[in-house]
C-alpha cells in the first residue's frame, strides 16, 4: 500500500515524464521529426497524434513508478523485470489504440517506463531523483533482460534494433541503457541545461538538445525505412556539423539544421531515438527542479495530493 506521499510522487513522476514527451514532440526544428509546424518525413502522424498518445501513456508511466516503489531495490526490481516489460506490452496496445495503430512512442515508452520504475526505486531509498543517478540505476534494474536480447536468437519477427545488432553490430537503444545513458547524461542533459541557464526559451533549448543528441546517439530508427547503417553515419555527421556552427543559436548553425531538414526528408531518415531521448533528458530535468520537499520528502499519511 503505497503512502500518500509516495501516490504524489509517482503522479509526478508520470506528468514530468508527459511534459517531455509533449515539449519534445511540438519542437521545431528537429530535422526529419515531427514538430508542431510538420510531420518532417512522417505521413503516418502529425503532432496531434503525438500529443493524443503521449496523454494516453500518462497512466502507464505512473503504474511504472509504482512498480519500483514497490520493488523498493534495484535486485526486486530487477528480478521482476518480465513484470514490467509485461506492462510495457500493455503500454504499447494503449498506445496504438489511441493513434489508429501508428507507433508514435514506443521507444520512449521503453525508456520512460524504465527511468520511471528507477525513479520510483530511488525514491523508496530516500534518495533524490539526481538525473545520473537514475540512469544508472534504470542501467542496474534492465541489465540482465538487456544482456539477454542482445545475445539470444534473432527471428524473422526481431525489431529493427536487434537485426541492426545481430547484422552490423549495432547495440541501439538496448546498448545506450546498458552503458548508463551516456549519450543522455553526457550531451543531452547539459546541451539542455547550457540553453536553459542561457536564457533560451523552452523550444530553442530542446532543439538543441535533439541536435547534440543527434551527432552522438546509436539510433538504430534511422534504418527502419532503409537497412543501411550509411544513414547513421550522415546523421551523426550533418548533426554534428550543425552543434559545430553553433546550433539554432546561430545564423550558419540554423542554415545547416535547414539543410539537414531538407536531406532528411528527401531521404526519409527520422532519428527518432535521437527525439526520445530529448524527450527523456526534459522529463529528468523536470523531476530534478522539483522543490525537494516537495518532490522527495515524506509526506504526512492522509495528505491529499493535489
Amino acid at each position: 500500500m503505497l503512502t500518500a506521499g509516495d501516490a504524489a510522487a509517482a503522479d509526478r513522476l508520470a506528468a514530468g515524464m508527459v511534459f517531455g514527451l509533449t515539449t519534445e514532440a511540438v519542437t521545431w526544428p528537429k530535422p526529419g521529426l515531427v514538430t508542431a509546424l510538420d510531420t518532417g518525413c512522417h505521413h503516418d502522424m502529425d503532432v496531434y497524434t503525438l500529443l493524443r498518445s503521449a496523454a494516453e501513456l500518462q497512466a502507464c508511466f505512473r503504474a511504472a513508478a509504482v512498480f519500483g516503489l514497490e520493488r523498493g531495490s534495484v535486485s526486486e526490481a530487477a528480478r521482476d523485470f518480465a513484470s514490467l516489460r509485461a506492462a510495457g506490452r500493455q503500454a504499447e496496445r494503449v498506445m496504438l489504440a489511441a493513434t489508429g495503430g501508428v507507433n508514435t512512442h514506443r521507444g520512449a515508452l521503453f525508456l520512460g517506463m524504465l527511468l520511471c520504475c528507477a525513479a520510483g526505486v530511488e525514491r523508496a531509498a530516500g534518495r533524490p531523483w539526481e538525473p545520473e543517478r537514475v540512469c544508472r540505476t534504470a542501467q542496474e534494474v534492465s541489465r540482465d533482460a538487456l544482456r539477454g536480447d542482445l545475445s539470444g536468437p534473432v527471428g524473422a519477427r526481431a525489431s529493427v534494433g536487434l537485426r541492426a545488432h545481430a547484422v552490423h553490430g549495432l547495440s541501439g537503444v538496448r546498448g545506450e541503457v546498458l552503458r548508463g545513458l551516456p549519450s543522455l547524461t553526457g550531451h543531452g542533459l547539459p546541451a539542455l541545461r547550457a540553453a536553459l541557464a542561457a536564457g533560451r526559451p523552452w523550444r530553442e533549448a530542446v532543439a538543441e538538445t535533439v541536435l547534440a543528441l543527434m551527432a552522438v546517439v546509436e539510433d538504430t530508427t534511422v534504418l527502419n525505412r532503409r537497412f543501411d547503417p550509411e544513414r547513421l553515419r550522415t546523421t551523426r555527421r550533418q548533426a554534428a556539423a550543425a552543434v559545430a556552427a553553433g546550433g539554432t543559436a546561430t545564423r550558419r548553425g540554423r542554415r545547416r539544421v535547414a539543410r539537414m531538414a531538407r536531406s532528411f526528408e528527401r531521404q526519409r531518415i527520422s532519428p527518432g531515438g535521437s527525439a526520445d531521448l530529448a524527450a527523456m533528458a526534459v522529463a529528468l530535468h523536470t523531476w530534478w527542479a522539483l522543490p525537494r520537499d516537495a518532490a522527495h520528502a515524506p509526506a504526512l499519511e492522509g495528505t491529499e495530493a493535489c
